[in-house]
């Protein structure tokens, strides 16, 4: 393979990943369900993603908490941070692909 057909694709490659980031975030906050896709990557073996809406009350009111989760139903397992790695590492893939592209 040639080096331009490879950067082209590294290139497309990258710019997907920048433009994927709001969509991963919308559904992973509003619908996890949709990122069923992502639970063998994101969940142990058996579970699959959901969402946990929390609501707490202080000085300020009630705040809301949506926490991404997976479960089997009886056990509860906390997702937010391996999708937060995901949902900002495929943009930092992304720029640094496209830096390497730029400089190559």
């Amino acid at each position: 393979m040639s080096k331009s057909i490879l950067l082209k694709a590294l290139l497309v490659f990258a710019l997907l990943n920048i433009l994927m980031c709001p969509v991963l975030f919308v559904l992973g906050a509003f619908a996890p369900q949709a990122l069923g896709f992502l639970s063998p990557v994101l969940c142990p073996p058996g579970m699959h993603l959901d969402s946990k809406t929390r609501s707490q009350s202080d000085l300020r009111g009630d705040v809301v908490a949506v926490n991404t989760i997976c479960t089997d139903g009886d056990q509860e397992v906390d997702a937010t941070g391996r999708m937060l790695v995901i949902l900002f590492g495929l943009p930092i893939l992304g720029v640094i692909l496209l830096v390497v592209w730029a400089l190559l």
